[in-house]
């Protein structure tokens, strides 16, 4: 359970690289395209318009924080709910062991378990608890808007710029026999654009632990507050986690 750190240039150009040389891939086996290099300058061009798109559109720190989020949950998968539920099995021994104080002491690399030691260690009613939960799944759900508006954008851009490209092309050649690539711009468009539709759902399911992630944590406190036997808080935590989203 880690915070998230701001995101890196050496994390972000190998995240680049890799769409760029999937989209070529997808590109030239939805063309039928043999050489590369037909397929490059395409890309370059796509890439190229839909990134200037973006900066316009968003903030580069908007930019950054949804390549971040892109890295940690759309590629590495994110954090799977039976790692909260750990986490908060341990908080509960804790208390059994040491006391609400105990609790209190407890230091994580995640804000959401340092939140909930802090609300246990000050032994805060439901009202507390519940409003601490609302104001955090606000806060994911907002998160996880911003970060998806960039790729949808992106998305849309790049088929819209591929388009334009296959266009121009077909106007500016008037021998049928150069035709050939004229529609090139449009399938990288497009095979942009299915590797963003993949990255949101990644970040969907992502998502929709992150927000079990976050039930587990308030809720667990009230019941640790409630009764901190381990055993019986591990069952009822379990029942929180969908079967689709058990790993």
């Amino acid at each position: 359970m880690r915070k998230q750190h701001s995101v890196e240039v050496w994390q972000v150009i190998p995240l680049i690289l890799a769409a760029a040389l999937l989209t070529i891939g997808l590109a030239m086996f939805l063309s039928g395209t043999e050489k590369l290099v037909d397929v490059v300058q395409p890309v370059i061009v796509v890439f190229g318009g839909a990134l200037a798109s973006l900066l316009l559109t968003f903030s580069p720190s908007h930019i950054a924080q949804a390549l971040q989020l892109a890295l940690t949950r759309g590629v590495r998968g994110g954090t799977a709910p039976e790692q909260m539920i750990r986490a908060m099995l341990k908080v509960c021994d804790v208390s059994r062991r040491d006391g609400l104080l105990g609790v209190a002491d407890i230091r994580s690399n995640s804000e959401q378990v340092e939140e909930i030691c802090f609300l246990i260690g000050q032994a805060a009613d439901d009202s507390t608890i519940r409003f601490a939960l609302e104001r955090r799944l606000a806060n994911e759900h907002l998160q996880h808007r911003m970060t998806t508006d960039v790729f949808l954008f992106a998305s849309i851009y790049a088929v819209l710029i591929g388009t334009l490209g296959s266009l121009l092309l077909y106007v500016s050649r008037l021998d049928p026999a150069v035709l050939g690539n004229t529609f090139l711009p449009f399938v990288c468009g497009v095979s942009l654009a299915i590797l963003m539709c993949i990255l949101l759902g990644r970040l969907r399911a992502s998502h929709l632990r992150e927000l079990i992630m976050t039930e587990i944590a308030y809720r667990g406190a009230a019941m640790i507050l409630e009764d901190n036997n381990v055993q019986r808080l591990r069952s009822r935590l379990v029942m929180l986690v969908p079967p689709g989203l058990r790993r």
